[in-house]
């Protein structure tokens, strides 16, 4: 008899958007990433703008 293997549980590239993946696979090949770390950082930068927003007022010179 053969064992059931429990499969790995899924990576970020794979419960992401079509578009969100596709995006990140492109900036990791071109950045020298792995998909999950591009993928990471491009939902940490659509994050930051409302931070900035947020602490804003008047801009520095």
């Amino acid at each position: 008899m053969t064992k059931i293997r429990s499969r790995p549980p899924p990576t970020a590239i794979e419960t992401a958007s079509s578009a969100e993946a596709s995006e990140a696979i492109y900036f990791a090949r071109k950045c020298g990433l792995a998909p999950d770390e591009a993928l990471r950082l491009i939902r940490e930068a659509q994050e930051t703008p409302a931070l900035e927003a947020l602490e804003g007022g008047k801009q520095k010179r």
